[in-house]
């Protein structure tokens, strides 16, 4: 028996592949059908919902396959430092001060750069010990691996001239041996310390979480991959709240912190275990490799070791690698790996990812070891001009190339990072195919050849056609009619997420 209609879609340019449909219909969260208006309004019954598409495209949903949803909630709550808001140090103290004039407890900032496009140096806490001498001040880098503490926040935290390094982080200290108050890839071990001292109310928390979520539906992305480092049990709960509760209305898959894997399994939840109707599910194993200290963590032998134990416990693994050693080692360790069998199924591929620098004979270990790249081309958007001045003209061209990865036959799909920069999907496929920043700088490399081709990248090779989730954005204009100079403008006007109309007109639907 053929399910009721829920909604059909009319008067649209679909972007089907074949047979140029102008409406489809949407049953049981799939699509049930594609064809012509007339044909498809039969389908509709009294209680089907009606959506004029007004001539715009209509395309498979935007999957954004690496950000932080919960990090991006949390930046919306604090103050921002970035140099669009703050151009220098002076700024960033003023904004800081504004506020810690109500409140009392952590003042908390994000998005600080210290390139020469931002403040030239990092932030040190007797910079920010000028905000406040009686409440603990930390303000966040960019890039989400360093952040910077007052004087009253490091006491906090119990560091001093005395204290040792943590094994995986890095107390920068002065000529004296006294900590300047950066801290390099230290967040897991403050959240050891702070607890829920820093975090907002849960009910904030939420309000800031179903925001971000109205943000991406807004570009017409349907599905997101959490890829925090500490994401666990408590975090897989909370996701199956706000999930189940339509707070935050869109597919998402969870990574789960390499530290907290016995957990996940002890509570019989393995890789690709679901959730409120496969709205929510588990994903890879995450690993954190980082050069930001001057040497590896964790170090080779350490890393094929981890890639193996997570193999054991059924997970394939997604390793943080930006750097070009970094993006070396992960293809090692997992070209070296068995790969992973569950329930006599082989399971999908170990992730890469970032991928930032990657030039031939890195790309060359990358497409041997198997693994799939999750790279972020919207650096180069946002990115570019900072990158211009940072980065060696001979590296370059191989910043997140993604032209080049595809070319080479490597399996490819595409995140933003979010919040450390803008989710928006359409820069990030400008970028992957002009190879240039936002503002016209020429990176190099070799681009994506088609937004067709881009819009696979970034919505896991899914199509339009019956019988395939029901995960669609009508978008206008056309990214199919408009130059790649424009793709960065494109904007949906509804998101359909398993086959529920989940935003439109700029707004949540209710």
């Amino acid at each position: 028996m053929t399910p009721p209609v829920d909604i059909v879609l009319l008067n649209g340019k679909i972007l089907a592949g074949e047979g140029n449909p102008t409406a489809l219909a949407v049953a049981g969260g799939k699509v049930l059908a594609a064809g012509d208006d007339r044909a498809i309004r039969r389908l509709a019954s009294p209680g089907t919902a009606v959506l004029d598409c007004a001539g715009r495209a209509v395309i498979p949903g935007i999957v954004d396959a690496h950000c932080h949803l919960l990090a991006a909630a949390a930046a919306s709550l604090r103050v921002d430092c970035r140099p669009a808001e703050a151009r220098d140090v002076e700024e960033i103290v003023e904004s800081l001060r504004r506020s810690a004039a109500s409140g009392d407890g952590w003042i908390r900032g994000y998005g600080y750069d210290d390139s020469p496009l931002g403040l030239g140096r990092h932030l040190t806490r007797h910079d920010l010990d000028r905000v406040s001498s009686t409440r603990p001040v930390r303000v966040e880098h960019r890039s989400g691996h360093a952040c910077a503490l007052n004087s009253r926040a490091l006491a906090s935290v119990g560091i001093d001239r005395q204290t040792a390094d943590p094994p995986e982080g890095v107390i920068v200290r002065d000529t004296d041996g006294e900590p300047t108050g950066l801290l390099l890839e230290m967040s897991e071990w403050l959240r050891d310390r702070t607890g829920v001292s820093e975090d907002p109310s849960p009910e904030v928390m939420r309000d800031a979480l179903g925001d971000f979520g109205e943000r991406m539906l807004g570009y017409g992305t349907t599905q997101g991959t959490d890829a925090g480092p500490s994401n666990g049990l408590d975090r897989w709960r909370y996701f199956q709240e706000v999930t189940g509760a339509g707070t935050l209305p869109l597919r998402l898959t969870m990574m789960v912190g390499f530290d907290r894997l016995e957990e996940m399994r002890a509570a019989g939840l393995g890789y690709g275990a679901t959730a409120n109707q496969g709205l929510l599910a588990v994903g890879h194993a995450k690993i954190m490799l980082t050069a930001s200290t001057g040497q590896l963590r964790p170090d080779p032998d350490q890393l094929t070791e981890m890639v193996a134990h997570a193999h054991e416990l059924g997970f394939p693994v997604a390793i943080h690698a930006v750097e070009r050693d970094a993006v070396v080692a992960a293809a090692l360790a997992i070209g070296d790996a068995p790969p992973v069998v569950t329930g006599g199924e082989r399971q999908p591929l170990d992730r890469i990812e970032h991928c930032a620098e990657c030039p031939p004979d890195v790309l060359e270990l990358v497409a041997q070891s198997g693994a799939m790249v999750v790279p972020n081309p919207g650096f180069l958007h946002y990115d570019g001009e900072r990158y211009r001045s940072t980065v060696t003209t001979r590296l370059l061209p191989h910043l997140y190339p993604v032209g080049a990865l595809v070319s080479r036959g490597i399996t490819t799909v595409l995140g933003s990072d979010a919040p450390v920069i803008e989710p928006n999907p359409w820069a990030s496929m400008a970028a992957a195919m002009s190879r240039q920043s936002g503002s016209g700088f020429d990176i190099g490399g070799v681009g994506v050849r088609s937004v067709a081709e881009a819009l696979a990248l970034h919505s896991g090779q899914r199509r339009v056609a019956p019988g395939m989730p029901a995960d669609l954005a009508v978008v206008q204009p056309d990214p199919l009619a408009i130059s790649v100079g424009d793709l960065p403008c494109v904007r949906a006007v509804a998101t359909i997420v398993a086959g529920q109309v989940a935003w439109r007109d700029g707004s949540p639907s209710q």
